[in-house]
């Protein structure tokens, strides 16, 4: 019956956003009733009371059932319960609907007093914030302004910093990008304009360049240390095969010499012992050309060995180096954000949230809806205000936890 007694076409009424039923909303239902035999009207009692809207936008009416009126004004009820008295009770009355008591709106965030506020008609977030202590209605102005400057200027150089930082660990890293989430990239765009946050990309790939630039430099030169050191290794190996031929072929004349003279050669000196004598002297030429060629590999092999040592400790330096501007950038983050909060501190005793985000959470039947607002944004019961430090300060928490 209420789905056909009452629908928003039933209520001809004008009513302004401000005054439209929402849940938590407490209305008070008043039936009189006309006397028997009589003109005079008197107060059901049995049927006027205090009903409180629930989550599904609904009232329950005694001997009437469950109504929908959240989104109408209280008296868009007043129709439709006349009509279903007279239909379900033969009850011909008088209704009339108002607002007991509306909903609180909510403030939280960086504000001096979160809490419930109750609701006044026409309330704006501005006068919410006045309320809760962050509007900088009766701050010292050339003070707050001092401060306000100082605080977008700490919060510009953070910025820079969080820059820093991210070009330097993805450099550490190989990355081709600062791999930054995309509302960390849109803080920093905000905050230092798309041509920084681009030049410092343009820097990092810039030394990745270098940097590989190098390696392949230092692969080109271990190549030709290891090309000498083979050839060096080839030269040794052949010396060592002539020297080891010419000590067999030596071996073997001595062998024969001995054989053929037997004592008996004399004094006289025979062609083989001139072959003799001349392999020796050649046998002692190559020892010096061995002792030469093992020198050249142990000097080849001794250059790769100290390449590999130089690189290593070079590539060890620059990442040392790296990982002390990394440290050192946190290091002068760290000093800026304890700057920042005693800034804040400052603002907020001087009762001031300027630069900060505003969202108000609606609900809006079952659905929440979000909205990003001004200070002059109407509320309305029930509204949740949310009062946050700018989209930097969020995103610079946001970077700390995954540190």
């Amino acid at each position: 019956m209420s789905e056909t007694l009452f629908t928003k076409k039933s209520c001809d009424h004008s009513t302004s956003e401000t005054d439209l039923v929402v849940s938590g909303d407490r209305l008070t239902l008043r039936v009189f009733a006309q006397a028997a035999n009589s003109t005079e009207r008197f107060e059901r009692r049995d049927l006027s009371g205090t009903f409180t809207v629930d989550a599904a936008g609904e009232i329950a009416v005694p001997g009437i059932g469950r109504l929908p009126i959240a989104g109408q004004g209280p008296a868009c009820l007043e129709g439709p319960v006349r009509t279903a008295l007279a239909a379900e009770m033969d009850i011909s009355a008088t209704v009339t609907a108002s607002f007991e008591t509306r909903p609180p709106v909510l403030i939280q965030g960086t504000v001096i007093s979160p809490g419930s506020y109750e609701f006044t008609p026409n309330l704006s977030v501005r006068a919410l914030l006045a309320k809760a202590g962050a509007d900088g209605g009766t701050a010292d102005t050339a003070l707050y302004r001092t401060l306000e400057a100082r605080r977008r200027e700490l919060r510009t150089l953070r910025a820079g910093l969080m820059l820093r930082h991210a070009r330097l660990t993805a450099q550490r890293a190989g990355a081709q990008d600062l791999s930054l989430p995309s509302d960390r990239v849109k803080s920093l765009h905000t905050q230092l304009g798309r041509d920084r946050v681009h030049g410092e990309t343009a820097v990092l790939q810039a030394a990745l360049a270098e940097t590989a630039l190098r390696k392949a430099r230092d692969v080109a030169i271990r190549a030709d240390l290891e090309n000498t050191l083979e050839i060096a290794k080839t030269r040794r190996n052949s010396v060592r095969a002539r020297y080891a031929l010419l000590s067999r072929q030596r071996d073997q004349l001595e062998a024969d010499i001995g054989e053929d003279c037997r004592g008996r050669c004399g004094t006289s000196r025979r062609y083989d012992e001139l072959r003799f004598d001349t392999l020796n002297g050649r046998l002692g030429d190559l020892d010096l050309t061995v002792e030469d060629a093992e020198s050249r590999v142990s000097e080849a092999r001794h250059a790769l060995d100290r390449h590999d040592r130089d690189v290593a400790f070079s590539y060890a330096q620059a990442d040392s180096k790296l990982a002390l501007s990394v440290a050192e950038t946190l290091a002068e983050r760290n000093a800026l954000d304890a700057e920042i909060v005693s800034v804040d501190a400052q603002i907020m005793d001087l009762g001031g949230t300027a630069d900060s985000t505003i969202r108000v959470e609606r609900r809006r039947g079952s659905q929440i809806q979000t909205l990003e607002v001004h200070k002059d944004f109407r509320l309305l019961p029930g509204d949740l205000v949310i009062v946050e430090p700018p989209d930097d300060t969020i995103l610079v928490s946001a970077e700390g936890h995954q540190e």
